[in-house]
């Protein structure tokens, strides 16, 4: 009778113990699911449009161009925040530049630009509906030509049209107002750096400054 009693008081306490594991668990994934959908909700998208204005030896060959931004905004602690940027901008091109390809040297346009960057942002002043960021984005830069690639022979990992590709560095400062949990409205200053002589393609130095004003809206 005393080994029974033992048998069935050891079921018990297993069994208990199972429930409260079981209990545990649901409640922790709860506590995840919560954490996780709680931080998706803080997640934004923001649309933007601007102007790219090239400075020095650049504006020899861009003039003023509209911009088109769209990022998505990654909130991390302490004011903090990493965003995911695409910018295109439609280039208004004031000289043709030389473009060196393997079996040819010839003068090209640009027929579109576009900026591609992960920048981390952090916020220096802050008010109740107001707050002021500085950001250092870095990714890359690219200008689409009108000439065609010479060895294109349709397959998908080839472009059609020759591109140029530069390094992009973007530190900028900008200025948001909160209207409501929705709706927040940014004013920007970008300064867009991009080395884009790049050795056996281009044969001149087109420039690498240029300035990006711009505003934007988060919904």
């Amino acid at each position: 009778m005393k080994k029974e009693l033992i048998i069935i008081t050891v079921l018990i306490c297993g069994l208990k113990l199972s429930a409260q594991t079981d209990t545990l668990s649901v409640t922790n994934s709860k506590d995840y699911y919560d954490a996780f959908d709680g931080y998706l909700n803080k997640i934004t998208f923001n649309f933007g449009i601007g102007a790219f204005v090239p400075k020095g030896n650049l504006k020899t060959y861009f003039g003023d161009a509209p911009l088109f931004e769209i990022s998505v905004s990654f909130p991390l602690k302490k004011a903090k925040s990493l965003e995911a940027v695409f910018q295109i901008i439609i280039p208004d091109q004031q000289e043709d530049f030389l473009f060196l390809r393997t079996i040819d040297t010839i003068n090209v346009k640009s027929t579109s630009m576009f900026n591609g960057f992960i920048r981390f942002k952090k916020s220096v002043q802050n008010s109740r509906k107001s707050k002021v960021n500085l950001g250092l984005g870095i990714g890359v830069s690219t200008i689409t030509t009108n000439a065609r690639n010479p060895f294109y022979n349709g397959r998908k990992d080839e472009s059609k049209y020759e591109f140029i590709s530069s390094l992009l560095l973007i530190p900028g400062l900008a200025w948001s107002y909160t209207f409501s949990e929705h709706a927040k409205f940014t004013l920007g200053l970008d300064l867009q750096y991009s080395p884009y002589k790049i050795e056996g393609a281009l044969r001149e130095d087109i420039g690498q400054i240029a300035l990006i004003p711009k505003i934007s809206y988060r919904f």
